[in-house]
């Protein structure tokens, strides 16, 4: 064998060997988002102190990064986007409505109180996670229409991950100020008169409601998940003492349903800045 030929081998094995050892290269970053859409049907009061229920519906937006594992979302959550998001707390807008009070929905016992419309709220929201599986969320929602007045959320949940399967439980209490509570809970001497069943009261702000809430999400694919959930509501303070629950409606209330949600890659968020 010639120099030469010997010269060709060497070099090809070093060659060969160098790229042997040589780290694999590092993949580009996963800069893209996951954005999650779910809707569903829930069944729940149909206003705060009544003893009938209605079914409205229920939905879910949320975005991540694609290398980013999925946060919890509690079906009584407001409808929010996280404009701040750290992992570990989370703010922004949120959205909420309470259902009409009126004859028209089936309660012709309320005959002679004032009816209160639709109500769309808005308002903002912040979420701590004190630990892995601990979450607390408050959110603050003023009226646009409707009872006019401010709502405040408390939730704090336990969560736990079991393969595909989600599972959160955890404490619920619903504020409001005196605009809201006076909406539901009060009654004025001429609405006493022209109901018969009920005597005049003046509801007062504070603490509505205590109860809680239980959820589980199944992952059926990487694109879609289900999920149901269960809570209960019990009416406490100046709420409890109206006499429009105790007479008329409930001091309880419980909630259920389920949600369907797609999840699919985007990444036209990067136009916006995020």
């Amino acid at each position: 064998m010639s120099a030469s030929t010997l010269c060709l081998v060497a070099c090809v094995s070093t060659h060969t060997l160098a790229a042997d050892l040589a780290p694999p290269p590092v993949a580009p970053a996963d800069t893209g988002w996951l954005v999650t859409i779910g809707a569903g049907p829930q069944a729940l009061r149909s206003f705060p102190g009544a003893g009938t229920y209605i079914a409205a519906p229920i939905g879910h937006f949320d975005y991540r990064r694609a290398n980013e594992p999925e946060s919890l979302y509690a079906p009584d959550d407001g409808f929010g986007v996280a404009l701040l998001n750290l992992g570990w707390i989370k703010a922004g807008p949120v959205g909420g409505f309470v259902p009409r009070r009126g004859l028209s929905n089936g309660n012709g016992n309320f005959y002679g109180l004032h009816n209160v419309d639709l109500t769309i709220q808005g308002g903002g929201f912040v979420e701590i996670w004190l630990a892995d599986f601990l979450r607390t969320r408050l959110e603050l929602r003023q009226a646009f229409n409707g009872n006019h007045g401010l709502q405040g959320n408390v939730a704090i949940d336990a969560v736990e991950r079991f393969g595909p399967a989600t599972l959160s439980i955890g404490p619920r209490m619903v504020l409001g100020n005196g605009t809201f509570m006076n909406a539901y809970f009060s009654v004025t001497p001429f609405e006493a008169a022209a109901n018969g069943r009920v005597t005049p009261f003046q509801a007062s702000g504070g603490v509505m409601s205590v109860g809680g809430l239980a959820s589980a999400k199944f992952d059926i694919s990487r694109n879609w998940s289900v999920s149901i959930f269960g809570g209960y509501q019990r009416l406490v303070n100046s709420a409890a003492e109206s006499p429009i629950p105790n007479k008329l409606g409930s001091l309880n209330a419980a909630s259920a349903g389920g949600i369907l949600a797609y999840s699919f890659d985007f990444k036209g968020l990067g136009i916006l800045g995020f």
